[in-house]
């Protein structure tokens, strides 16, 4: 973002400093200058929308004064006799400009939350404005606020939200085990959502009492709803200055914490307060007096925040020598912040990374695994892949590689390798893969793909065959996947962060969502890899995802959650992986979505049908044969790819004669309602668009 925001200052610096050259240098008369100087109005209104308010509400007078003077340059005259004053306010205007920049390199940190390069806002004005009102002058030195870098304006996370992100982070709440148990009490949604995005393993529950959209109501000083040792972890920050009884809200905290649990607490510390100052049941105005805000009840001073604390818990006060400096700087924290853990003994250990336990046995004699790679042009990533195979844990391995007619230095790079390959295929052309080729040579109990420039972790196949000999109805285990660029540095994209479903909650997500799950980061069972794939043959985009729609009609599938694959997703010039983001590929998709999903909803067994699909039925109870080929067709109708919704009437076409009649008897669905659908669905609508788009011509 700064990148693109630096730019964007430059190319306005410059086009302003074309202008004052052209009027110093007296090149031209007026009426040539009209068109420039006119045009900057709209290269200013670019910038307000483009600069965050706090930064561009300083010179923002100016501006639009500069803006109302440049639109009267529009008439020759005007600009011929006002040159000098067009000549000193550009100077200025340039001079703003690298000010403003300058600025901007300083100010803009990336949010823990988010993710997003952002300049931080300054606490709401509304605090201060009712202080001015009420008279008070409150005596408040924040322990752990940042009145000027308050708020992050993408997401609306605050500096005590993103420092307790960071905790989560520097604790590897990422890492966690399956199913591992987070409360957050009146829950901030910065927090929720990276929670939710980036541990999509750990069973999150958000609690409050009066907050709509948590995952039950609760009052925090009695829960009697929940059991003793249930969480984890508990986040509950700027809670207990709004509860009568403080004390009774940390017993219960402390009762549904697991013995070997953690609190993440914070509240208003009051670094000038020598005390506790607390009372219930006053006026606002009187809250507003005594605990600066009106629904406060109660101040904390620092050294009896922590005697209270430390009537239940052991206390660790984590500050920036635990963060370290540069994570208090890009969260916008003030030096005297301090995140409190909360434990039930002083040695319980605050990392929550699950310790991966590696049966050394299996490893060295556990049943072969088939990996197979097809390499084409990947001579800057071919070794790294071929490595990170080689070096896993997992010892009885069975490597068959291809090079498909690469036309660099992939090959011998690849024969570097020989002695570690059961099978090595050279070709002269490039067809596109060889990958089916190498599964039908494969020997091995287990298969697994990894493209030409992935990566896998060296514990990734240890992991899922552990899993897989356990678990004979699993036909397919997973991992968890990053994106990354050339480098392989992650990309902000958590597709490949799924929790664990079960058959039929897959089906509905690859219904709705489309694929999450990572092909070479898969291991299947030899049968199920060679298995012929009826849909999804004809893929370019989408083979794996209607490998797994198939799979998933007849076995479970797992996911480890840990991140042990890296796949690389790239677009630069000439040089396109098929993971790119590009429109061809997304045309691709769409079109290749609409083809095969109607042989496989047309295909699907009728059980199954209604276990994946109830929520979308016309009529969940539909039971006979003419009743789920309706459904059958309505859920076509109703995807939200409008190849797919067209497929619906290619199905319609198909099964009419047969269910016309339950259409009309069950579903009151008409030749009315069809004609009605074939307009408004589908290309009919697409092609309304268009025609409507011409008529307007």
């Amino acid at each position: 973002m700064q990148g693109e925001m630096i730019h964007l200052l430059e190319e306005i610096k410059q086009y302003a400093q074309e202008i004052i050259n052209i009027v110093q240098q007296r090149q031209g008369v007026a009426e040539e200058l009209c068109s420039s100087v006119s045009a900057l109005p709209g290269f200013i209104d670019v910038m307000s929308e483009s600069i965050p308010p706090v930064l561009y509400d300083r010179y923002k007078e100016f501006f639009d004064r500069l803006k109302q003077f440049c639109s009267q340059c529009e008439k020759a005259e005007v600009l011929n006799s006002n040159q000098e004053m067009l000549l000193s306010s550009l100077e200025l205007f340039v001079e703003c400009l690298e000010e403003l920049e300058e600025t901007y390199r300083s100010r803009e940190k990336k949010c823990s939350c988010c993710n997003r390069n952002v300049v931080y806002e300054p606490l709401p004005e509304y605090y201060d404005n009712m202080k001015r009102a009420l008279g008070i002058t409150y005596d408040f030195i924040g322990e752990t606020i940042n009145r000027e870098e308050y708020l992050c304006p993408v997401c609306g996370a605050s500096d005590r939200d993103r420092m307790v992100v960071s905790y989560l982070k520097k604790m590897n709440l990422q890492k966690a085990p399956e199913a591992f148990r987070v409360l957050q009490f009146a829950p901030a949604k910065g927090i929720e959502r990276w929670i939710q995005a980036h541990c999509a393993q750990v069973k999150y529950d958000s609690t409050d009492l009066f907050m709509e959209n948590v995952s039950f109501s609760s009052d925090i000083q009695d829960m009697y709803m929940v059991q003793e040792e249930t969480y984890d972890v508990i986040i509950c920050s700027h809670v207990l200055e709004h509860v009568k009884d403080d004390r009774k809200a940390l017993k219960e905290m402390k009762r549904i914490l697991k013995k070997d649990g953690k609190i993440i607490f914070l509240v208003p510390v009051n670094l000038n307060a020598s005390c506790i100052d607390e009372e219930w049941g006053l006026s606002e105005i009187e809250n507003w007096r005594r605990f600066g805000q009106g629904d406060h009840c109660r101040c904390y001073s620092k050294a009896g925040l922590i005697e209270r604390l430390e009537e239940q818990f052991f206390v660790h006060c984590l500050d920036v020598n635990f963060f370290g400096e540069e994570v208090f700087a890009q969260d916008g924290l003030v030096d005297t912040s301090t995140l409190y853990i909360l434990t039930k003994d002083e040695k319980v250990e605050l990392n929550m990374e699950e310790i991966s336990r590696i049966d050394d046995t299996l490893c060295q004699n556990g049943p072969l695994v088939s990996v197979i790679m097809s390499c084409y042009n990947h001579e800057s990533f071919v070794a790294e892949a071929i490595e990170s195979v080689i070096n896993q844990s997992y010892k009885n391995i069975e490597f068959l590689v291809a090079d498909d007619g690469s036309a660099d230095n992939s090959a011998e790079i690849m024969k570097k390798y020989s002695s570690f390959f059961e099978k090595e295929l050279y070709y002269k052309e490039n067809i596109g893969g060889r990958f089916q080729t190498l599964k039908e040579l494969t020997r091995g109990k287990y298969v697994a793909l990894i493209n030409s420039d992935d990566v896998w972790e060296k514990d990734k196949l240890a992991l899922q065959v552990a899993y897989m000999e356990k678990h004979e109805d699993c036909g397919a285990c997973f991992t968890w996947c990053f994106y990354t660029d050339f480098e392989l540095r992650p990309i902000e994209d958590n597709i490949f962060i799924q929790a664990n479903r079960n058959r039929y909650e897959w089906m509905k997500f690859f219904w709705k969502k489309g694929n999450a799950l990572c092909n070479p980061s898969g291991l299947l069972r030899r049968e199920v890899s060679l298995k012929p794939t009826v849909w999804g043959s004809m893929c370019w985009q989408l083979p794996d995802f209607f490998k797994w729609v198939d799979v998933v009609q007849s076995h479970s599938l797992y996911i480890v959650p840990k991140v042990m694959t890296k796949m690389r997703r790239y677009s630069a010039g000439d040089v396109e992986n098929v993971s790119a983001c590009s429109t061809e590929n997304l045309v691709r998709h769409s079109v290749e979505e609409g083809c095969n999903w109607l042989g496989v909803i047309r295909e699907m067994d009728a059980d199954f049908f209604r276990m994946a699909f109830k929520e979308y039925m016309v009529n969940p109870m539909a039971d006979t044969e003419e009743e789920i080929k309706c459904e059958k067709y309505f859920l076509l109708l109703n995807h939200h790819n409008i190849f797919v919704q067209n497929s619906a009437f290619c199905y319609l076409a198909e099964i009419y004669e047969h269910v016309k009649e339950c259409f009309y008897v069950k579903y009151q669905y008409t030749q009315i309602e069809i004609k009605k659908d074939m307009v408004e669905k589908g290309f009919g609508h697409s092609f309304q668009i268009i025609m409507a788009s011409r008529m307007k011509r």
